[in-house]
């Protein structure tokens, strides 16, 4: 860990292909003032003489102070020549976003490629890239984008591809994830991925570790540090290039031996790691460990609105290998009191529970969670509804919001994990209103899940995770 932890805490940071109104600069230099990064910021253009109201300067060696990290955005050509100014300026890490090298797969770019990193490594520089975006630490102000997230949190995340890091970023961030760091490695001539998960097994920031690896170099010591990895903390991967073309593009986009799928699949079993198959679902599992304790097993208790609903989330359950049992004599009883037939004979009670019209009553609801919460058998409490009657029916979009207030609040005195799974159609009105019942979940400690089908898929590999580590 102490081998990278110095990397995050740059006192200076030089951006070297900063001009004025620039692309570079709007994605590496603007967001270090927006985010109050409080050391030291140096543009570096041979021609602007103030990039963004600071002084620029011509080159590397014309900063007057010491510089700890140079983000590289020029061209291929002349990395060389940067790289020496950094071994002379004793740099301590450049984040390369410039490409041209390896990825290409042509014998120029290899050669390139192999010169900076000798260089880099007489003069004890490190690397990152190239052809990569390099970090992310809201923390202390280091961004790649100006609309990334400003607050911090306890998910890190590291990334092959520089567009994925982003992604994977604004994934999460729309569903209420927030990140210690996220490293972007591209190329990984120097810095890789097993590195990054050394480092962030140990990081005392980070509570889970998520990434998007489209290959590796070293498959060996990949495994090992993966293993020790998941041994201490949940990881979720999104390996790309799982098919054949896919194979192909990932030859193309950073020069990595992407492998055979089953082989890739194997490892990340073996190792305890959690493989998604999307970024939203590297989200939707993500989003379980965040806020959910470790479950006793695949037991789940459904309870909602819509007897259609009903079918349709207890086949998405099914599917995904979760066990929806029946409830016995003694709590349908319970339930027929909280939901007698003859005040609302649409209400069913077995698992799944139908609350039907009776469901709109915070009151009602919140009884029946309780039950449902307090019976053994069920280890999972998973609330699915359906927002389209607080949407077409204006009265009730307040009903709705006072329901899942209610729902946010009774979940203090709820002992199993509880999720909520809203069927959303994506029609704008729809997906605004999951958007508020989102968040007032998520304070709660709830998560929410846009459809059955990916609340049912990210708690099997949740589970799964668990499973294999009591095995």
């Amino acid at each position: 860990m102490a081998d990278l932890e110095y990397i995050f805490h740059p006192r200076s940071i030089a951006v070297v292909g900063a001009s004025p109104h620039s692309t570079v600069t709007e994605m590496f230099l603007d967001p270090l003032i927006q985010f109050g990064y409080p050391g030291k910021i140096y543009p570096v253009h041979p021609r602007a003489s103030e990039v963004s109201g600071l002084k620029a300067y011509p080159s590397l060696m014309d900063i007057p102070g010491p510089v700890d990290l140079v983000t590289c955005a020029i061209k291929a050509a002349s990395t060389p020549e940067l790289m020496r100014q950094c071994v002379a300026k004793g740099v301590r890490l450049v984040q390369m976003f410039t490409s041209g090298f390896s990825e290409t797969g042509e014998e120029r770019g290899i050669l390139l490629e192999k010169e900076i990193v000798a260089i880099a490594r007489e003069g004890n520089v490190r690397i990152l890239g190239p052809n990569c975006m390099g970090i992310y630490y809201p923390r202390l102000g280091i961004a790649y984008e100006p609309f990334l997230p400003r607050e911090s949190g306890a998910v890190a995340a590291l990334a092959q591809s520089g567009g994925n890091s982003i992604m994977l970023v604004m994934a999460g961030a729309a569903r209420g994830i927030r990140f210690s760091k996220v490293v972007s490695f591209g190329n990984a001539c120097d810095i890789n991925e097993s590195d990054l998960l050394d480092y962030f097994a140990a990081d005392a920031e980070t509570r889970i570790i998520i990434g998007y690896i489209e290959g590796t170099r070293d498959g060996r010591r990949f495994i090992r540090a993966l293993h020790e990895a998941a041994k201490v903390k949940p990881v979720i991967f999104l390996k790309g290039g799982t098919s054949e073309a896919g194979t192909r593009a990932v030859a193309s986009h950073t020069g990595s031996l992407a492998g055979n799928k089953v082989v890739w699949e194997s490892v990340f079993s073996q190792c305890g790691a959690v493989q998604a198959a999307e970024i939203d679902e590297v989200i939707d599992v993500a989003l379980l460990f965040q806020h959910l304790q470790p479950p006793q097993g695949r037991k789940v208790g459904l309870v909602g609105l819509g007897g259609g609903n009903s079918v349709l989330v207890t086949d998405s359950c099914a599917r995904e290998d979760l066990v929806v049992p029946l409830f016995p004599q003694e709590l349908i009883a319970k339930l027929r009191e909280i939901l007698p037939a003859d005040v609302d004979p649409g209400t069913s009670v077995r698992n799944p529970v139908d609350l039907s019209l009776s469901g709109w009553n915070p009151e009602v609801m919140v009884k029946t969670l309780e039950a449902v919460d307090r019976y053994p058998g069920v280890d999972i409490v998973l609330v699915y509804i359906n927002l389209h009657a607080g949407v077409l029916h204006p009265t009730l979009r307040e009903w709705t919001m006072g329901h899942m207030r209610a729902f946010a609040q009774a979940r203090r005195a709820l002992r199993k994990p509880v999720l909520l799974a809203i069927q959303d159609d994506r029609l704008p009105e729809v997906t605004r209103l999951s958007f508020e019942v989102q968040e007032v979940c998520h304070a709660a400690g709830i998560p929410v899940f846009p459809s059955f089908n990916r609340a049912a898929r990210a708690l099997n590999l949740w589970l799964r995770y668990y499973e294999r580590r009591c095995s």
